[in-house]
């Protein structure tokens, strides 16, 4: 299976930068247009800035394969995976029609926000420019995570716009396989399935081997979470998720994901995470020498610190911000999320005492950390940029401006002494995440005629 996958990858071009989302729209709109026989561009839906959302579609199948780009607008190596998948199934009639498949993409689910980053998608990949350029909205702004959860204890109704969107194409299609393009930021690939498939693990893991990426033994988003096999976790429930994250009292940050959205039609969904940048030390199975109970805890004791240092600045010029913007939002929610973190390490670290953690696990956390006051700092430091070219000057701001611009110098510096930020090669992360799609539809269709 993997010779096989390997063997359609092999024509995949270098790649040199990111594409920007009108970029990528273009490059469908055309790819419809040369191949009318095979590729249908429709209207999805509209964003919340009032952009039409459109899904290309491929192949007259009775199966559906729906391709998810953007979910997040920080996360942009999808978006050349949706260009040279959609290229690659159009090109290839095994595997569309012969297959029995039709597969769909939505080129970028959250198009507006993407739009906000695309100043570091040329590059250079550095830490600095890309937290520079940096944004990631509140949960609630994000359609992944704005799905409908009808439970009495993590109840969450307010779809977005784009997130309806994506559910009416789901309850449309009833795919059987729904894959969800994500990148994190440092260190290895790791994946997310909704649902325990027979060799899935396996295959995944051999595609990440094949195309030179390491996986990622240390949880990042995945805390706690159940496994398939190292670097595979299986998505916990919505209700799960919504109670892990909720406030004091009570109330959800977030909704559902597409994933869970999407179980009702019995679709397996596939998030794969691809990395930003190399560190070996994210696929270092070895003892750290140190008890993970302690490591947690002090990564957690760090995540309240920075949250304390940055919420400080952010409370002292709130009342003087005059910008509408969704990064203000972010801000607020990004502190708030760094003491979720840190209450769910207190948490895990008394459900791992008396084990070490391995070298993976401890870079895993010292990672969130420097992710996550990185982001943060980053917005405040976007948004007084703003407020500042409105004019608006009182000394106030000026002085947090510098306060805020310090913090980012600071733990800029500290991440690039701390961790390798060596950006893998575009062409390797889009092959890795072309292959898991490709070799998981192929289990996918094992497994059925297995059970037929």
């Amino acid at each position: 299976m993997i010779g096989l996958v390997a063997d359609r990858l092999s024509g995949l071009p270098d790649m040199d930068r990111i594409c920007t989302v009108d970029e990528l729209e273009a490059a469908l709109a055309t790819l419809a247009d040369d191949h009318p026989e095979v590729c249908r561009l429709r209207r999805m839906g509209t964003s919340r800035l009032g952009d039409p959302l459109r899904m290309l579609s491929v192949g007259h199948g009775p199966r559906h394969a729906l391709i998810v780009g953007g979910p997040h607008p920080n996360e942009p190596l999808g978006l050349l995976t949706v260009l040279h998948l959609a290229r690659l199934v159009t090109e290839d009639p095994a595997l569309r029609d012969e297959a029995g498949y039709s597969w769909h993409f939505v080129p970028c689910l959250d198009p507006d926000a993407t739009r906000m980053n695309e100043d570091w998608f040329g590059g250079p990949y550095t830490i600095r420019h890309y937290h520079r350029n940096f944004f990631r909205p509140a949960l609630t702004d994000q359609p992944e995570w704005t799905f409908p959860v009808l439970d009495e204890q993590a109840y969450f109704d307010r779809m977005l716009p784009e997130t309806q969107a994506l559910a009416r194409v789901i309850d449309e299609l009833r795919p059987v396989f729904q894959y969800s393009l994500h990148n994190a930021d440092f260190g290895g690939v790791f994946f997310i399935l909704s649902q325990d498939v027979p060799g899935v693990a396996d295959d995944l893991a051999e595609v990440a081997r094949a195309g030179n990426v390491p996986l990622s033994l240390g949880p990042i988003d995945t805390l706690g979470w159940p496994t398939a096999a190292p670097a595979v976790y299986l998505m916990p429930s919505a209700r799960e998720l919504a109670a892990a994250t909720a406030r004091p009292d009570g109330s959800a940050r977030l909704g559902g994901s597409s994933s869970h959205y999407a179980e009702r039609h019995g679709t397996t969904t596939l998030v794969t995470e691809v990395p930003l940048w190399r560190d070996p030390r994210a696929a270092d199975p070895s003892a750290s020498g140190r008890a993970y109970a302690d490591v947690l805890r002090e990564n957690a004791a760090q995540l309240e610190a920075d949250a304390r240092a940055l919420g400080a600045v952010y409370q002292r010029v709130s009342p003087r911000l005059t910008i509408s913007s969704p990064m203000r939002p972010a801000i607020a929610d990004t502190l708030e999320h760094s003491s979720s973190l840190a209450s769910a390490y207190d948490k895990m670290a008394g459900a791992v005492a008396g084990r070490e953690a391995t070298v993976a696990e401890s870079f895993a956390a010292h990672c969130v950390v420097h992710m996550v006051r990185l982001r943060c700092a980053g917005l405040l430091h976007r948004q007084l940029g703003v407020e500042q070219a409105a004019g608006n000057r009182p000394s106030v701001l000026r002085a947090a401006t510098e306060d805020a611009s310090g913090l980012l110098d600071r733990w800029c510096a500290d991440a690039e002494h701390a961790l390798r930020a060596d950006p893998f090669p575009l062409r390797d992360v889009v092959a890795v995440q072309i292959g898991a799609a490709l070799a998981t539809v192929r289990r996918l269709d094992d497994v059925a005629g297995a059970g037929r």
